[in-house]
């Protein structure tokens, strides 16, 4: 019997995008390290291992910064360009053909030719992961929805600095943006 829960995609019609699992987010020691990080670290891991065993389009989206961003009016510096903060962390080990984004700004689509990249490819379907889920996880997913993509977020393979910021953000894109919240074990490719 099928889950009701469970959704099931085509690996080619599909791409895995991992937002901004760098080590200024996702390392001790990193500018804006996320406290409880490592709880989602091996749902990502054998969810990015699935969608590479099947085929799915890989895509890891970095938060990339100059070293005078006027963003960093409103976070700590973090993530500048060609630093080890900025670099994704080892765990995920970012395959030569994987696709990479970078970009400045909280959304993965703004300014970067991750829209384009996934036309090219066939994509129709977006499966979001990575940090953190009320900012740049909201903020690529909205655009992803509003640009007609199917868009799935795992809501164990998401994370905040808190609990009520990963609620809430979930709750906003399910409810305003149509986005599909599931756990990874519910994910399937066929």
């Amino acid at each position: 019997m099928i889950n009701p829960s469970e959704i099931f995609l085509n690996p080619k019609e599909t791409a895995m995008v991992i937002v901004h699992m760098q080590n200024d987010f996702c390392t001790r020691g990193g500018a804006l390290y996320i406290d409880g990080i490592e709880q989602i670290l091996d749902n990502v891991e054998q969810t990015l291992k699935r969608a590479r065993d099947s085929g799915v389009e890989v895509v890891f989206t970095k938060d990339w910064h100059r070293k005078d961003d006027p963003e960093f009016n409103i976070w700590l510096e973090h993530c500048v360009k060609d630093t080890w903060g900025s670099d994704i962390i080892d765990a995920l080990s970012k395959r030569d053909e994987e696709y990479e984004v970078r970009g400045r700004r909280y959304s993965s689509f703004y300014a970067t030719d991750l829209d384009l990249f996934l036309r090219e490819s066939g994509i129709k379907n977006v499966v979001v992961m990575g940090v953190m889920a009320n900012i740049c996880v909201l903020h690529t997913t909205a655009d992803a929805s509003m640009l007609g993509y199917r868009t799935i977020v795992l809501s164990d393979c998401v994370k905040s600095v808190s609990s009520y910021e990963e609620d809430y953000a979930l709750h906003h894109m399910k409810n305003v943006f149509d986005t599909e919240i599931i756990t990874s074990d519910c994910l399937r490719f066929e």
